[in-house]
């Protein structure tokens, strides 16, 4: 009888255990299932990047990145990432009179070989996000509208192929601006 009770108690510790483990675990992020470089980059699936949309404050921009700018000046925010073993990115955030005017990431992949995989990766967001992207002059082009600016352009390009060099990154860019056509 007391080795059915120990077992008992074992069994109902055990389960315990589980339960408060299982209830501190991090749910994974929506953006996980589009890869550990574009969950790093993107950050959240709100707005159109990192959380911010075109027409922020520079003040919102410098509060809500998760690092001090390595550069910045009163129309300009420039910022470093390291993507692990993966790689780096950048983004430099343009202010006009109306808040954030323009977005660009250049996004260095260590493997040139992954970048297909990555590139891929963000398409599908955002073909996912803004419907069918278009292909211009090189660029894969998604038009969206924006309460401030009307129509804002994002293009996305696989710059691997600039870089001749053996063993040279592959690169990705993202631009993020208002139409003016």
């Amino acid at each position: 009888m007391l080795s059915f009770q120990k077992h008992q108690t074992y069994l109902f510790a055990t389960l315990i255990v589980l339960v408060v483990f299982a209830s501190c675990t991090k749910p994974k992020s929506k953006l996980a299932a589009y890869g550990s470089v574009f969950e790093s980059v993107m950050l959240t699936d709100t707005n159109v990047f990192r959380g911010f949309s075109l027409g922020e404050k520079i003040d919102s921009i410098q509060k809500n990145e998760l690092e001090k700018p390595t550069e910045a000046d009163s129309a300009y925010l420039y910022y470093e990432y390291a993507l692990d073993t993966t790689g780096s990115f950048n983004i430099t955030y343009n202010f006009d009179e109306t808040g954030l005017s323009e977005i660009q990431s250049d996004i260095f992949i260590n493997n040139q070989d992954k970048a297909d995989e990555i590139f891929t990766k963000f398409k599908t967001f955002f073909d996912e996000h803004y419907g069918e992207s278009e292909s211009h002059q090189g660029f894969t082009v998604w038009s969206v509208r924006s309460q401030k600016f009307g129509g804002v352009k994002i293009n996305l390009s696989d710059e691997s192929a600039d870089f001749t060099a053996k063993k040279a990154p592959g690169k990705i860019s993202i631009w993020i601006y208002p139409d003016k056509e």
